[in-house]
């Protein structure tokens, strides 16, 4: 959680989540520092230099919300998975050997198929801290947009998503229905 005692460097977005606050401030995750570590941070960019406001380089400035401290853990390296475009910490060891300093990923062959895929696929248990700010970022937005569509939380059970599902089908079957 930011607090007005940490030390914010911040050089640049990185994600942009599309949501505006009545300010048309946007929310982001941005690339800097805090206290003098690397870290990405979940900010409003404001087009405006603001008292509560930080990092003013004369066309935008971030109001810090929430901040992850990137680091890599020893034995560990950042790769980053083109399928679902997040990055991942993988281990030495478990997911790559490195030999004569250089680094080997293992991998695996597929089912029935003579196709080998890099082992780090199922990488998602240990995410940096840039895709765990975007997750955050993406919960934070649906929770809002419940809160302000429906004026609570709605259910993550598989049953109450059923229901959902049939009463939007069966509400735009009533809007097709009118038209014709």
């Amino acid at each position: 959680m930011a607090t007005t005692d940490d030390k914010y460097d911040i050089t640049e977005t990185v994600w942009r989540s599309g949501r505006k606050n009545n300010f048309e401030d946007e929310l982001v995750v941005a690339q800097g520092t805090v206290n003098s570590q690397p870290a990405y941070i979940m900010a409003w960019e404001v087009k405006q230099n603001r008292p509560e406001c930080v990092c003013w380089d004369g066309e935008v400035a971030y109001f810090p919300r929430m901040f992850w401290i990137d680091e890599v853990p020893p034995r560990h390296i950042k790769i980053y998975n083109y399928t679902d475009e997040k990055e991942y910490m993988i281990k030495q060891g478990k997911q790559y050997h490195i030999i004569d300093e250089q680094i080997y990923v293992k991998y695996f062959p597929e089912e029935n198929t003579k196709v080998y895929q890099p082992q780090f696929i199922n990488a998602i248990e240990n995410p940096s801290a840039k895709t765990k700010a975007i997750e955050y970022v993406l919960w934070f937005n649906e929770n809002q947009r419940q809160l302000d569509t429906y004026n609570r939380l709605l259910s993550t059970s598989k049953q109450a998503k059923k229901r959902r599902r049939k009463r939007s089908r069966i509400s735009a079957e009533k809007q097709i229905n009118t038209i014709q």
